[in-house]
């Protein structure tokens, strides 16, 4: 029997292209659908023993359309709570009068008063994510826990600064 890593190789080169093609039907981006397929055979290979698996290709297959499905939806997270760069144009360089600028610096300080209710893993999710440009999957590296707890805590936080800054809003 060839060992664990010539069968993972063996599979993944006579079968990259079919991976790729599954994972572009669901992600339409064909870059996207490659890394798709490299963090899927990652994973595969560092998880899945080939002698306990009846059909590994299937199962490659089946980890490749997951992987595809969480990226659409970090994807779609992502673009509800991220500004664009297209976006970024539309924001008013200057704050010309007195008003504007005395509602920017009141909302700044309900921002902050609004971290600082948070619980100090929130605020921690919070800071890396939205101002050092943490992925989640970093941040969740970084505290040793998992991307879906990250995931939950960014959000509820956003929530929370959302529902302090505009409370009509939610």
């Amino acid at each position: 029997m060839q060992p664990k890593r010539e069968v993972c190789e063996q599979l993944f080169s006579e079968h990259r292209q079919g991976l790729v093609e599954a994972a572009q039907r669901l992600m339409t981006c064909r870059a996207l659908a490659e890394d798709v397929v490299q963090e899927a055979f990652l994973k595969f290979w560092q998880t899945v023993d080939s002698d306990e698996l009846d059909d590994p290709l299937r199962y490659l297959y089946r980890m490749v359309r997951n992987q595809s499905i969480d990226r659409l939806r970090r994807i779609n997270l992502e673009s509800r709570f991220c500004i664009e760069e297209s976006q970024l144009e539309e924001i008013p360089v200057s704050i010309d009068c007195p008003v504007r600028l005395t509602q920017g610096q009141l909302n700044w300080q309900r921002l902050l008063a609004a971290l600082h209710e948070l619980p100090e893993r929130s605020r921690q999710v919070f800071t890396q994510c939205q101002v050092e440009g943490l992925t989640q999957r970093e941040v969740a590296e970084q505290l040793n826990a998992s991307p879906t707890m990250v995931h939950f805590l960014l959000r509820d936080a956003l929530n929370h600064c959302r529902a302090r800054l505009d409370p009509e809003q939610l």
